[in-house]
């Protein structure tokens, strides 16, 4: 969205889902907890050459970064724990914005 000049950008309306009110610490916690991402844990913060996608940790949270063709594609991901993904989804494909 192009603000117009003097006027800041509106507000994008994002639909609420309880459950996905997490803060940080929680977020943390939940990730250490979930079993299935303790393999991207032990590849979190090592550099493997050549691989289009790599497993990093920022103030104790997970994401991906992905390098698509030509490392033009870089795109940095939140790991999402089990227990958030089926409401994380749920809200994108629901969402206005998912359609």
């Amino acid at each position: 969205m192009v603000a117009k000049e003097g006027k800041p950008p509106k507000p994008l309306k994002v639909k609420t889902m309880p459950g996905l009110d997490v803060g940080p610490d929680e977020l943390k916690a939940q990730q250490k907890a979930d079993s299935t991402l303790h393999m991207y844990w032990k590849l979190a913060d090592k550099s493997v050459d050549g691989a289009k996608q790599q497993f990093f940790t920022k103030k104790g949270i997970l994401y991906r970064r992905y390098c698509g063709k030509q490392n033009t594609d870089n795109l940095i991901q939140l790991v999402v724990p089990n227990e958030l993904r089926e409401k994380v989804v749920s809200l994108a494909h629901d969402d206005a914005l998912g359609r």
